[in-house]
């Protein structure tokens, strides 16, 4: 009787999340699903939300490939062994392509797919904003942003930064830095060498990143400006085919909310095996970490004030990775909407199915 009633309890509460999700009113503002072509992907665009182009750059190849839902990129993680993200992810919904590293298969000339070498390195990305979607950071709103991230390879990897701002990062920059001594807030994750593999809020001041404990210095392996288990989360997890997690960043900026005018960035990530995604979890993996919400910080001077009317550019910096789904709404439901209510009553039997093989 206790199974059968855990089993109601499960697809019951995942039911009701996939009948209340996007019932409020809320509004997606940017919507980038990589829908192209298989190619390259500076010189792309069109997605909601954006105007232009982007303009994406990689150390080895000079661009990010687009690879297509459904098809693994070739990335050799060892010798036999292979990345097998495939661009689904199974608690999230998904729809286009991905992007990120080239596989062997799309160098020109084409390498060997059992090689094992170093198939790529720095990525940094950007594409415009929209006006309207600038127009709504206005000071008491709410803006929601999520992007699926994953590792691409098994060295020197970075987790991928995403900034919305007034500039891009310089190429090979990685997130150290933006243009023109920009401003932007977003997540974590790149240099220095201490951050590159975790997630955490962060926020960029007259062209040079911030955290927790201010400014970096600029210094690229310096220890001290990374923050503190209770303010980050992992980037390096491994799925059940031994690579490459899918981790959801998801992030929440309340503009101009804090006690003395700052705006509060927040961010958590969550893994694939989270089979519903709710605010509910979201508030409570902060709670737990508090310091995944620059409300909980210290030190009043290291958190953000920023003018976000000038905030038009989506940046992505970091090394070595796949991003895909990059989202901005006004609700979490919005911005992190979940598949089909069939997939979510599947997931919710999977999910005791595990809990039972565990006992």
């Amino acid at each position: 009787m206790k199974k059968s009633k855990t089993i109601f309890t499960i697809v019951a509460v995942a039911m009701a999340v996939v009948l209340t999700a996007g019932s409020a009113s809320a509004s997606v503002l940017v919507y980038e699903p990589f829908a192209y072509a298989d190619g390259w992907l500076t010189g792309q665009g069109g997605a909601l939300g954006t105007t232009g182009t982007w303009t994406a750059y990689e150390y080895c190849t000079g661009d990010w490939r687009i690879h297509q839902e459904g098809d693994i990129s070739g990335v050799n993680v060892a010798v036999g062994e292979r990345n097998m993200f495939d661009g689904t992810v199974t608690n999230l919904m998904t729809t286009g392509g991905y992007v990120g590293l080239a596989g062997p298969l799309d160098l020109d000339p084409p390498r060997g797919e059992d090689e094992d070498f170093e198939i790529g390195r720095n990525l940094d990305g950007s594409i415009a904003l929209n006006p309207s979607v600038t127009a709504t950071f206005t000071s008491g709103t709410t803006t929601w942003f999520s992007y699926v991230a994953v590792q691409a390879w098994d060295r020197n990897e970075e987790a991928p930064n995403l900034t919305i701002g007034t500039d891009p990062s310089p190429d090979n920059s990685r997130a150290a830095s933006l243009t023109n001594s920009g401003s932007g807030i977003g997540t974590g994750g790149g240099p220095p060498r201490y951050e590159r593999n975790r997630f955490y809020p962060m926020y960029f001041k007259d062209g040079n990143p911030h955290n927790l404990n201010g400014a970096w210095s600029g210094s690229w392996s310096d220890d001290a400006w990374g923050t503190p288990d209770d303010g980050e989360m992992s980037w390096i997890d491994y799925d059940a085919d031994g690579f490459g997690a899918v981790h959801i960043v998801v992030g929440k900026i309340e503009w101009d909310a804090d006690t003395n005018g700052e705006d509060i960035i927040t961010v958590a990530r969550f893994l694939e095996t989270d089979y519903v995604l709710t605010e509910a979890k979201f508030d409570a993996l902060v709670a737990a970490k508090p310091n995944l919400s620059s409300a909980n910080w210290a030190e009043a001077a290291n958190k953000p004030n920023l003018d976000q009317s000038q905030f038009d550019t989506l940046n992505i910096a970091g090394l070595k990775f796949f991003v895909d789904e990059i989202r901005i709404a006004t609700t979490f439901d919005e911005a992190v909407p979940i598949p089909e209510p069939a997939t979510i009553c599947l997931l919710a039997l999977g999910g005791l199915a595990l809990l039972r093989k565990k006992r």
